[in-house]
């Protein structure tokens, strides 16, 4: 059976926290793991970007998942892609984004509680709602 999980952004580190609500992933099953997670949601933002979709401004379908650069030259998260979507290459930003969470540049948390292995399988629910935590390295640390 098939589960749909809610997505939600969120950023520490740069002032107050900054929530923003994603996209909605549709997954094959009911039990996942990280790693299909981070898979699914990486794939779903390059579609949405090769397909041009608009949506709206506080759910940008580009996020610190796919490989962005700040617009103002800071470190803050940029939702502007750094090249055109059609040059994007899944794999190499799933790879990317599965790096990203072993280095633990960004956590997750499921039903508020966290994930800390990429190849558990994790059992969602109907409300399950998945908040990814990009976490930002301090200045001079």
């Amino acid at each position: 059976m098939s589960a749909t999980l809610k997505v939600v952004d969120e950023q520490f580190g740069t002032g107050a926290p900054v929530r923003r609500p994603g996209i909605n992933l549709r997954l094959a099953s009911e039990r996942a793991s990280a790693r299909e997670i981070i898979r699914s949601r990486v794939s779903a933002e390059v579609d949405e970007l090769k397909q041009g979709k608009e949506r709206r401004a506080e759910a940008p379908a580009c996020s610190y998942m796919i490989f962005a650069e700040p617009e103002s030259g800071n470190s803050s998260l940029s939702f502007t892609a750094a090249r055109p979507a059609r040059h994007f290459d899944v794999e190499a930003e799933v790879e990317r984004a599965l790096s990203a969470f072993t280095r633990r540049r960004f956590i997750m948390l499921l039903d508020d509680r966290q994930i800390d292995d990429l190849d558990e399988p994790v059992g969602l629910r109907p409300e399950s709602e998945i908040v990814f935590v990009h976490l930002v390295p301090l200045k001079g640390g």
